[in-house]
């Protein structure tokens, strides 16, 4: 599968085939997005076309009409690509210049104690 930036509907029909424990069946999405996007079901056999021609989803016949359809990349797989993806693009690779770009105002004092355990973590990790 290439890396590549999923569209926004397309991203919610991943995140939610994610929660749920394959094979996923398109009555199983319409059941949720239908109901609460107002979806036909043409338009979610679409997605999950465009998702499995793009190498996102495995697709395999069942009986009849139905198929089930299998995540190939997990959600954290793909987060960790879009967020590779976007330090590159708009930081230049800087983990400083993207965490620059989260104004002081916005990490609360539990977010940087956190952050200095994961970088204290992480300078151990290198020196061993």
């Amino acid at each position: 599968m290439k890396s590549q930036r999923l569209p926004d509907t397309e991203f919610e029909i991943m995140d939610y085939l994610w929660s749920l424990t394959p094979p996923v069946t398109t009555g199983m999405v319409m059941e949720k997005m239908g109901r609460e996007r107002g979806w036909k079901i043409q338009t979610v056999v679409t997605l999950f076309a465009r998702l499995t021609e793009r190498g996102f989803l495995r697709v395999e016949r069942g009986s009849g009409r139905e198929r089930a359809f299998y995540p190939l990349i997990t959600r954290e797989e793909y987060l960790r690509m879009e967020t590779e993806s976007f330090v590159e693009r708009y930081h230049k690779n800087s983990f400083t210049s993207l965490l620059a770009a989260l104004h002081r105002e916005q990490l609360t004092d539990t977010d940087l104690d956190e952050l200095t355990q994961w970088l204290s973590s992480m300078k151990e990790g290198k020196e061993q």
